[in-house]
């Protein structure tokens, strides 16, 4: 099976950093809880180019950003041994050497956890679904509508606060943590 395996909400917790540097700069009070939409800049009264700069900070430097299960390096590697994994992100490539260098940091390198890293734009929300995939691993709430058309692919949706509020086609389960992950994708040899 060939697996795309999200980073933002699924292998690091962005949106605490997110929260600190907006209630920072805009003298706020909102922890990630707060994030229940995929656009809440439009609720917290910014432009998305205001939102995504706060996004490219963090991009550049995600180091500081905290990693979201301390299980997922050694299920990647366990699962990568029955599956083609990639690691798949809305991300420019102008941002791949940090988020490479944050991946290794936790332990989670190309060759041993994943087979690739394909960075993409954000927009369409959907694109990762154009591309030859047959399960996602994604916290993003835009994949649910266009997934639901594609009934031979699966996604495994992240739990966040901003995909709580979902009715989940048959191909869509959510999963809360990376030992969910593992089963759903348990390999034949375990």
């Amino acid at each position: 099976m060939k697996v795309a395996i999200d980073i933002d909400g699924v292998l690091l917790d962005i949106m605490v950093t997110y929260c600190k540097i907006f209630n920072n700069r805009y003298h706020t009070q909102y922890v990630k809880k707060d994030v229940i939409d995929w656009e809440f800049f439009k609720y917290w009264e910014i432009s998305e180019k205001e939102a995504f700069e706060i996004f490219y900070d963090i991009y550049n430097n995600s180091m500081g950003v905290p990693f979201i299960d301390a299980n997922a390096p050694d299920i990647m590697k366990k699962l990568r041994n029955c599956h083609n994994v990639f690691i798949v992100t809305a991300r420019n490539p102008e941002y791949e050497a940090p988020i490479v260098k944050k991946l290794n940091y936790h332990n989670i390198k190309k060759g041993i956890h994943y087979e690739d890293l394909i960075l993409l734009h954000h927009k369409p929300y959907d694109i990762k679904l154009s591309l030859d995939f047959d399960l996602y691993v994604d916290d993003n709430p835009n994949l649910v509508q266009s997934i639901k058309k594609m009934p031979k692919k699966k996604l495994l949706l992240y739990d966040q606060p901003w995909n709580r509020d979902l009715v989940l086609p048959e191909n869509v389960k959510r999963v809360f943590n990376w030992r969910e992950i593992e089963i759903e994708l348990v390999c034949e040899e375990d």
